[in-house]
């Protein structure tokens, strides 16, 4: 059986523009504020190029606290699919902690890898936040943590630290093994 190799993107803070405050990363509540990251769309071009799947992992719990639509997050997402062309989206609206598909629980990760058959060896997830790195680690994947400097506890487990999805994407291309 064929597996094939992806890169899981964290969606604020790695794609798209967190709002912030009090120097911590928030998720866009409107469309008017989903502002993408200069230089994603090359990037995820470049992924692609080289065969890995573009697969998304965001939690979005303000769907839960009812300071954002349904209608107002497919805006986002159907923005996303047109620019970077990603080939899945997983999103979890719990605020359950606890919640076995809210990073960094690895539930929707495990969702993702089986349902598109990933390799995890071969694969990477890039985020922005301690709970994606931590996420990452209890499957078993690659990950690179883009520090943004939010005011909170950085993650150690990360096999590279960078400033952007750009520099993240030379680094996955560069080591590549395949």
């Amino acid at each position: 059986m064929i597996k094939n190799k992806a890169i899981f993107l964290d969606r604020d803070g790695v794609i798209n523009k967190s709002i912030i405050k009090n120097g911590k990363g928030y998720a866009p509540l409107k469309f008017k504020d989903f502002k993408l990251y200069a230089g994603v769309e090359n990037a995820c071009k470049n992924l692609k190029k080289k065969k890995y799947k573009i697969i998304i992992i965001t939690n979005q719990p303000d769907i839960t606290r009812g300071k954002i639509s349904y209608p107002q997050l497919n805006k986002m997402h159907n923005y996303l699919k047109k620019k970077i062309r990603y080939n899945s989206i997983y999103i979890n609206t719990s605020i359950s902690k606890k919640d076995y598909y809210r990073k960094p629980n690895p539930g929707m990760l495990m969702k993702a890898i089986k349902k598109n058959m990933i390799d995890i060896k071969l694969s990477y997830l890039v985020g922005d936040r301690k709970m994606d790195i931590d996420c990452a680690t209890k499957v078993g994947c690659k990950s690179i943590f883009i520090d943004r400097n939010y005011h909170e506890k950085k993650p150690t487990k990360q096999i590279f630290t960078t400033q952007s999805l750009n520099k993240a994407v030379n680094y996955i291309i560069k080591n590549e093994k395949i």
